[in-house]
């Protein structure tokens, strides 16, 4: 694996490293074959998505083993905030997105009645009778 960073930014793997930070390469969070992997989309698709993926690393629970300790939730912190903003600045949508449907347990012009329609005042009998 490798990591090569061009601060001309001449590169579009050097344009995302430069846009998520990622820029040292003592102590970075994603390779280049990473960043190619994320590259077949636009570069802001990209940025998010490399976002998303560093979070996903630092989603590991902390440990401690005598005297080392490993604590992500600030870094994952500032990677999901980091994360809001690039969506902001590239309008593109995050790839993971929570979805909702809701429907009702009967079809809206069947003779079905829940329990409250049918006791007292609001019960109305469809075929017109009473």
């Amino acid at each position: 694996m490798t990591f090569t960073f061009d601060n001309t930014l001449a590169t579009d793997l050097a344009k995302v490293r430069f846009e998520i930070g990622d820029v040292n390469s003592e102590g970075h969070y994603l390779e280049d074959e990473t960043i190619n992997y994320f590259l077949t989309t636009s570069i802001g698709q990209a940025v998010v998505n490399c976002i998303e993926y560093i979070i996903t690393q630092l989603s590991i629970p902390d440990f401690r083993l005598d005297w080392m300790s490993v604590t992500n939730g600030q870094a994952r912190t500032a990677f999901e905030n980091l994360l809001k903003l690039k969506v902001q600045k590239y309008g593109v949508a995050p790839t993971a997105t929570a979805t909702c449907t809701i429907t009702h347990a009967h079809r809206a012009d069947s003779y079905e009645y829940s329990s409250e329609e049918v006791d007292g005042s609001h019960y109305t009998d469809p075929s017109g009778g009473a």
